[in-house]
């Protein structure tokens, strides 16, 4: 996992944050673009030259209102995503277990809910999510490969090694 695929045209480097507290987990409802319809954490694309982890503060505060720094983020994965065998996103995934303000709907993100680790709503989330949450739910770091039929419309398999 490098640098060299930074440069393809398809890839986006991209974040997703799961603020939590007390062994809950924030989730909220995608209101628009890819995603929509589906429970996740909060995140999106970095922008060109910006570093993963101020892309993530970023979206944290974009997406949910709440202000995190760096040292907030605890790294737990890199999920590659696969549209067939196109990689789409190389996403970058924290755990976020501080932050100043109160989780609030945003334009993007619908009202956000909390959820225990143990009784995730999968059933509302990606299907993939399925199998690599509950690895970082219960402290292991990985990087997995998470793949989808062309056109994202049937999950196909999840590959992992430890990160």
């Amino acid at each position: 996992m490098g640098c060299a695929m930074l440069n393809l045209p398809f890839m986006k480097l991209t974040t997703l944050c799961f603020p939590t507290k007390d062994g809950k987990i924030l989730l909220s409802l995608k209101k628009r673009g890819f995603g929509k319809g589906f429970l996740n954490g909060y995140g999106g694309k970095a922008q060109e030259g910006e570093m993963v982890e101020l892309a993530a503060i970023r979206e944290l505060s974009e997406e949910a209102g709440i202000d995190a720094n760096q040292t907030n983020l605890e790294k737990a994965a890199i999920i590659d995503f696969f549209d067939g065998d196109n990689l789409i996103s190389e996403c970058h995934v924290f755990f976020v277990a501080g932050w100043q303000g109160e989780p609030v709907e945003s334009d993007e993100m619908a009202k956000p809910e909390w959820f225990d680790r143990e009784s995730m709503p999968y059933d509302r989330m990606w299907k993939a999510d399925r199998e690599w949450l509950p690895l970082i739910f219960s402290g292991k770091k990985i990087h997995g490969k998470a793949y989808y039929t062309p056109g994202m419309a049937e999950f196909d398999r999840f590959e992992y090694v430890p990160l």
